[in-house]
């Protein structure tokens, strides 16, 4: 299969596991992390990737990095090895090591459960009455020693609850690189608190991404998370200062400081000149401007200059992340006085681009339900389409029936990972979409494989 960059990923050909059918259901892997990825690895650097699986992040890293950098990467079980040693091969990644081990505290010999999608595969202490199989077991510190490892700029780690472990086995390593390490933070319905507390006693602080600026703000172990928060990263401070002096990273201290600030709002952010460009709502501005002009509401106004703010590159990163941050506020508010209306659309948006997936989809739901039951929305008022790139024909744009297409795509997006995971709900979305009128190629896609899985007609 292909992703994006040209690379080709050898899996199973089953719509019964979850990388061939997600790759195929969206052309990528489903996390916002590998997009980040692939903006800010360069060429040259040098890649650890623990728990590699079939090689999604790993070959994306590797074309990242170039023939000039090297990755390692670490998969125990032998058939998924088998195919990322083909997907290798396929790439023609020649600085790219394949070590068929799992990490962990101590070298030595483990049992790896084998799960039929092997992103769950683990080590384990008892396999009774499942499929496993024997894998050597080494650490980081030895191998650090055997491939004579420094100046490590990546590491990705994603072992299924064996992190804490590789930690123990890495006491030299950490002491002496200071990479920027991807974690798994949630795995099921498991929070890995203990994993940030693991890591911030190695010196390193832990960051989530903010997937609308592709910016890590600073994360806690004490901080309520968004239900959907899979990753975080981490680093040691020296590490921390590069990325924020190259725009990748924002620290404790500076987004207090963009907090304390005026944003510096331009005409250029007024959603007036920054929905020019967009054809999809051009009938509907002249509504929109009167209604306002008649109804005055200048906090809501206000929201959106902030977040057409925080979407200007040519801004700060740190005033980005605070200006997207009061944005939400105020559409909170926007939303508060008109429960379930068409600013959910907009909350939506920019709730999903600042890492809230779950007030994202909530907010979705209720419009949803509440178009269903009216068959009418008002649409006076400027609103957002709930994702980024999406667009409905500009003729219907101002009807009940476009905005709740709008809305069911935005929700089955952003309702489950894939529809791998949410079957009937995802075919319940899909049928409403089938019967507006109006679905996306990216929604008939969906539909089509749904089918195929479940094996009806498609």
């Amino acid at each position: 299969m292909q992703i994006p960059g040209g690379i080709q990923i050898q899996v199973p050909d089953s719509l019964d596991l979850i990388t061939p059918y997600v790759l195929l259901e969206q052309g990528d892997w489903f996390e916002d992390e590998i997009k980040f990825l692939r903006r800010i690895l360069r060429s040259g650097e040098r890649i650890i990737d623990i728990g590699a699986n079939y090689g999604t992040y790993a070959m994306t890293m590797a074309k990242a990095v170039g023939d000039g950098g090297a990755l390692w990467a670490f998969e125990p079980a032998s058939s998924t090895a088998q195919c990322l040693r083909a997907s290798i091969e396929a790439n023609g990644f020649k600085h790219v090591v394949l070590e068929q081990c799992a990490l962990s505290g101590e070298p030595g010999t483990g049992r790896l459960a084998l799960n039929a999608n092997s992103e769950l595969n683990a080590i384990t202490k008892d396999a009774a009455g499942g499929d496993s199989e024997e894998v050597p077991v080494s650490t980081l510190d030895a191998c650090m020693d055997r491939f004579g490892w420094e100046r490590i700029d990546f590491m990705k780690i994603d072992a299924e609850g064996e992190e804490e472990n590789i930690l123990h086995g890495a006491g030299r390593f950490f002491e002496r690189e200071s990479p920027l390490v991807e974690f798994e933070y949630k795995a099921g319905a498991e929070v890995n608190t203990g994993l940030v507390e693991a890591f911030g006693r190695l010196g390193f602080s832990s960051y989530r991404l903010v997937p609308g600026l592709d910016v890590l703000v600073p994360f806690t172990a004490g901080t309520p998370a968004d239900g959907y928060l899979l990753n975080l990263f981490c680093c040691k401070p020296d590490r921390a200062a590069e990325l924020e002096r190259r725009g990748i990273l924002v620290q404790p201290d500076s987004l207090e400081s963009a907090r304390r600030q005026a944003i510096p709002l331009q005409p250029s952010h007024d959603w007036r000149n920054a929905l020019a460009g967009e054809g999809w709502c051009r009938t509907l501005v002249p509504e929109w401007s009167d209604f306002l002009q008649k109804t005055p509401r200048p906090e809501f106004e206000s929201a959106l200059a902030l977040y057409f703010f925080s979407q200007d590159a040519g801004q700060p990163h740190a005033l980005r992340v605070a200006a997207m941050e009061q944005a939400l506020g105020g559409l909170r508010a926007a939303c508060a006085q008109e429960p379930g209306g068409v600013s959910e659309c907009t909350r939506a948006r920019v709730a999903r681009e600042f890492g809230l997936r779950q007030e994202a989809v909530a907010g979705l739901g209720a419009l949803v339900n509440g178009i269903i039951a009216k068959r009418q929305v008002d649409h006076r008022s400027p609103f957002l389409l709930p994702m980024a790139g999406m667009s409905v024909p500009a003729e219907l744009a101002g009807q009940w029936s476009a905005i709740l297409a709008a809305a069911v795509e935005g929700l089955e997006c952003m309702a489950s990972f894939s529809s791998f995971y949410s079957v009937q709900a995802s075919r319940g979305r899909l049928d409403l979409l089938r019967k507006i009128g109006i679905q996306s190629p990216s929604m008939s896609r969906r539909e089509y494989l749904l089918g195929l899985r479940l094996g009806g007609k498609p």
